[in-house]
């Protein structure tokens, strides 16, 4: 067993090559990281050569994640769907299915009925006369539930991508969610796919303070995040903060964005203790994940878990998903790619977007 998860995703290009070829022609005018699709290659290539040093491209971070996702985010969405991560599988799940309770289950550990007790009581201050900054009519019900009380409950997706996850989980908590990323074209893409389904709608009075939608992509750095402190309930990221060149840094803002006492729950891309470093096809393999998946550098387990102490998380739970009882990984990056009606209960299948 290798001490980590290999990931290499091919996709078979050929039903949509017109549709590829118009997008990226059209990109060349529309990249975060360059002037044109072969500058952008250029740059990504350049940053993963073995001669380019780690701390070279710790530096580079924005440039290598935004090159990476400026080519790379079309051929996701098509051929893998609007949730750019992997997911293990039950025997009776298909792709999609796996997907949803993958993050579903991640939504679970947020603790929003925590948050919305709190609101609950900030209500019940305005009610009496505070000056609570919450909202309210006196015949509202602070309730779960796509509600306005629960619309008031603000969580963050840190590396948010097209925000598949981001709109699953606002579907399935009926909180508030905005999502950070740093390229341009997925905040653009995002927004569009939040803004053309009626589900994310509010359903509001003129002065309730809610915004139009209860989902929106924001661009920005992870490093450098453009929110006031504590101003979330919540926050999770989804194989995100492994494109972060520093951990400590990395979790310090989002700790800082966060309020006190809330929760921030994260898949991690980690090397386990298995992972010899001087073992060349461990080298190898770890090398070829960080060029294939747009990363400075993989960190450790105890790193990670020790960043985030600094930062001044408290670890509540961490495990290593591998080990669950049930994998399949895996399984959609196989090779076992088909278009017909069977596949797609089980891969992805070309299903275009």
């Amino acid at each position: 067993m290798y001490p980590y998860l290999t990931i290499f995703i091919y996709f078979n290009t050929q039903p949509k090559h017109n549709l590829q070829n118009k997008n990226y022609k059209e990109r060349n005018n529309n990249l975060t990281s360059a002037s044109d699709v072969k500058s952008s290659v250029t740059e990504y290539e350049r940053l993963h050569l073995t001669s380019t040093t780690t701390a070279e491209r710790n530096s580079n971070y924005t440039n290598l994640v935004n090159s990476y996702y400026d080519l790379a985010t079309l051929f996701y969405e098509w051929g893998w769907g609007a949730s750019f991560h992997f997911s293990n599988r039950h025997s009776y799940e298909s792709f999609d299915e796996a997907t949803r309770r993958h993050e579903f289950y991640l939504a679970s550990k947020l603790n929003l009925s925590g948050a919305l007790g709190g609101l609950k009581k900030k209500l019940g201050s305005a009610m009496n006369g505070s000056n609570g900054s919450v909202k309210h009519s006196e015949d509202e019900q602070v309730r779960e539930g796509s509600t306005p009380s629960m619309a008031n409950v603000k969580v963050l997706d840190v590396g948010c991508g097209i925000g598949g996850p981001m709109r699953n989980i606002c579907k399935f908590t009926g909180a508030d969610v905005t999502g950070l990323t740093l390229n341009q074209y997925q905040v653009d893409r995002g927004n569009e796919l939040c803004v053309a389904d009626a589900h994310f709608k509010n359903t509001k009075a003129s002065d309730s303070g809610l915004p139009d939608v209860r989902c929106r992509s924001v661009q920005g750095d992870f490093m450098k995040q453009p929110f006031e402190d504590s101003t979330f309930d919540a926050a999770y990221a989804i194989e995100a903060t492994c494109h972060a060149p520093d951990r400590v840094g990395c979790y310090s803002e989002i700790y800082r964005v966060l309020k006190p006492g809330a929760i921030f729950a994260c898949y991690e891309w980690c090397l386990t203790d298995k992972y010899d470093p001087t073992n060349p096809e461990h080298v190898l393999i770890k090398k070829q994940i960080e060029e294939g998946d747009g990363l400075p550098d993989i960190a450790s387990t105890h790193h990670c878990l020790t960043a985030l102490k600094k930062a001044g998380f408290e670890i509540l739970e961490e495990r290593d998903l591998v080990n669950d009882e049930y994998g399949g990984w895996q399984d959609p990056a196989t090779g076992e790619y088909s278009t017909s009606k069977e596949a797609r209960k089980h891969y992805r299948g070309g299903k275009p977007w």
